[in-house]
C-alpha cells in the first residue's frame, strides 16, 4: 500500500484528532496538549485520506520536542510511523535543533524510539490529565542527540540494507526482472510425441519469434536436418540464428553442444565457430555425464574443458547446465583454473530419473552452492516443469521452459504443450507475483553479455 508524507494543512485538524482517538491522544486542547500548531505537523496520506500524523515543537534554538504521533491501527506495519518520525526529525534538524525530547508511556513505543532512533531514558514526568494509557500516571522522558543521529544515519542505513540482503532477503530481492529461457526443440521430441515441436529451421525460427513476443529473451537452440534428425551442422544453426537476429535483434541465442548421440568434440564444437550475425551469444555446457530414460549424455571432464575453452576463445558465454550438486563443484574447478570467469549463468535442472529430484530442498541446496557472481534459472523435466519454474520465480531466480523439457501443458498429460503457451503461462505467473519480465537490455546486463553481437 502506497502512502505519502506531507506537511499538514489547515483542513487536516479534525482528521489528525481522529487518527489520535484510538490511542486516547485526541483530548486537544487539554492540560496535556495545547491546540495543534499545524505548521509543525506532518500527515501520512493513503488514497487521499489521513492515515497518520506527527508533530513537533521548537523549545529553544537548539532543543526540540516531539508532540503527537499516531497511525490508524489498520495501517500499522507499513512503515508510516518511521516515515513520520523521520520527517519531523529532518524538519527540526533543518531548523538547527541538536537535541530532541520525547515523552511516551507505552512500553512498545519506548522500545521503538530506542531501537530505531537511539533515545535514552532521562527521567519521568507525572501526567496532568487522562491521556494515552489511562492506567499509567506518568510519562517516560526520552532524549536523543539529533546531531549524532543524522551524522550516523547513512552508515546505519547501509549496514541495515546489507545485512538484510545477506541474511534475510525478500524472495524477490533485489527485484531483478525475470529472464525466461525457452528451450524449443531438444534432441528427443518428435512430431509423434508432440505435434507442436518445431523441427525444421523455419519452424524453429517461427517459434523463436513467438516466444520472444510472449516474454522469452533467451532461446536455447537444437538444430535438426531436413529429416528432423538432430544435427550439429553449423550451416543449420547459421540459418536459424541469422533469421532470429534479423527479426528480433536483441534476443539471446544459445546453441547446444550436447553430449547425446555419441558425438565427438569436433562435431559438438562446430557451431562455436560461426561468425557475424550467425555467431551465438551462448552455448550449453553440461558439467557431467548422466542418464536419461532415452539414453545417456556423455560428458567427460576432458570434453567439458575443451568445450569451455573453445567458448572462452570465441567469446561465447557458457550456459552451464547442472543436474546435480556435484556438477557445481566442477564449475568451481573450471573457474579457479580460469577456464570460465566473470558472470556465470546456470541452468539448474531437476526431475530426471538419474539426477537431482525436483524438490525445494534440492533447489535450495544447489542455489546456495553456486559460486559468486552467478545468475541461475530453474528447470523441471516433464511434470516438474511448472512447480520448479514457479519456485524459481519466488526464490528470485530465472526460468527455463519449453517443449524440450515438457511435452504436455497439463499434469494429466492430455494437452500437448506449445512453446508459446508455456512461455505465456510463466509470464502470467510472474505478473501475478509482481515480478516484471526482463527487457533485452536488462537480460544482457544481468547475464553479463555485451549489448548485441555484430
Amino acid at each position: 500500500m502506497n502512502f505519502t508524507i506531507e506537511k499538514a494543512s489547515s483542513d487536516d485538524y479534525t482528521a489528525i484528532l481522529s487518527v489520535m482517538e484510538p490511542w486516547n491522544m485526541h483530548h486537544v486542547p487539554s492540560a496535556e496538549m495545547e491546540s495543534l500548531d499545524l505548521s509543525c505537523f506532518f500527515v501520512a496520506r493513503v488514497a487521499g485520506h489521513v492515515a497518520g500524523a506527527a508533530g513537533y515543537k521548537l523549545l529553544t534554538k537548539t532543543e526540540g520536542k516531539t508532540t503527537l504521533l499516531g497511525i490508524r491501527p489498520e495501517f500499522s506495519g507499513l512503515g508510516i510511523g518511521r516515515a513520520l518520525q523521520d520527517a519531523r526529525l529532518e524538519a527540526m534538524f533543518g531548523a538547527g535543533i541538536k537535541r530532541v525530547i520525547t515523552n511516551a508511556d507505552r512500553p512498545e513505543t519506548i522500545l521503538w524510539y530506542k531501537k530505531h532512533y537511539g533515545y535514552k531514558e532521562i527521567g519521568t514526568l507525572k501526567k496532568i490529565c487522562d491521556f494515552s494509557l489511562s492506567a499509567v500516571d506518568h510519562w517516560i522522558t526520552l532524549d536523543m542527540d539529533l546531531d549524532a543521529f543524522m551524522l550516523s544515519r547513512p552508515a546505519r542505513e547501509r549496514y541495515r540494507k546489507a545485512y538484510i540482503e545477506l541474511n534475510d532477503p525478500h524472495p524477490l530481492s533485489p527485484y531483478h526482472p525475470l529472464i525466461i529461457n525457452a528451450c524449443l526443440t531438444g534432441m528427443i521430441p518428435t512430431k509423434f510425441s508432440n505435434p507442436h515441436v518445431p523441427l525444421h529451421a523455419d519452424q524453429i525460427i517461427e517459434d523463436a519469434l513467438r516466444v520472444f513476443d510472449a516474454g522469452a529473451r533467451v532461446v536455447h537452440l537444437h538444430a535438426r536436418d531436413e529429416n528432423g534428425v538432430p544435427t550439429s551442422d553449423a550451416k543449420q544453426y547459421e540459418k536459424i540464428i541469422s533469421a532470429i537476429r534479423k527479426e528480433r535483434p536483441g534476443m539471446v541465442c544459445c546453441v547446444t553442444t550436447s553430449g547425446r548421440n555419441g558425438q565427438g568434440f569436433e562435431q559438438r564444437a562446430e557451431v562455436l565457430y560461426l561468425t557475424g550475425h550467425a555467431k551465438p551469444d551462448m552455448a550449453s555446457l553440461t558439467l557431467g555425464s548422466l542418464n536419461f530414460y532415452t539414453g545417456p549424455s556423455v560428458n567427460s571432464i576432458e570434453i567439458i574443458e575443451r568445450l569451455a575453452m573453445a567458448m572462452k576463445e570465441q567469446n561465447i558465454k557458457p550456459e552451464i547446465e547442472v543436474f546435480d550438486a556435484g556438477m557445481i563443484n566442477l564449475a568451481k574447478y573450471l573457474e579457479r583454473n580460469n577456464i570460465i570467469s566473470g558472470r556465470k549463468y546456470f541452468n539448474l535442472l531437476f526431475g530426471n530419473i538419474n539426477t537431482a529430484p525436483a524438490t525445494i530442498a534440492n533447489l535450495s541446496l544447489m542455489v546456495q552452492s553456486l559460486p559468486e557472481n552467478s545468475v541461475w534459472a530453474g528447470a523441471g523435466l516433464g511434470q516438474f516443469q511448472l512447480p520448479i519454474n514457479t519456485a524459481a520465480i519466488v526464490a528470485g531466480g530465472h526460468v527455463r521452459v519449453g517443449i524440450e523439457d515438457a511435452l504436455y501443458f497439463d499434469y494429466g498429460r492430455e494437452v500437448h504443450a506449445t512453446n508459446e503457451n508455456l512461455v505465456r503461462r510463466i509470464a502470467r505467473i510472474a505478473e501475478e507475483m509482481q515480478r516484471p519480465i526482463a527487457t533485452v537490455k536488462e537480460t544482457r546486463e544481468m547475464m553479463g553479455l555485451q549489448e548485441c553481437l555484430p
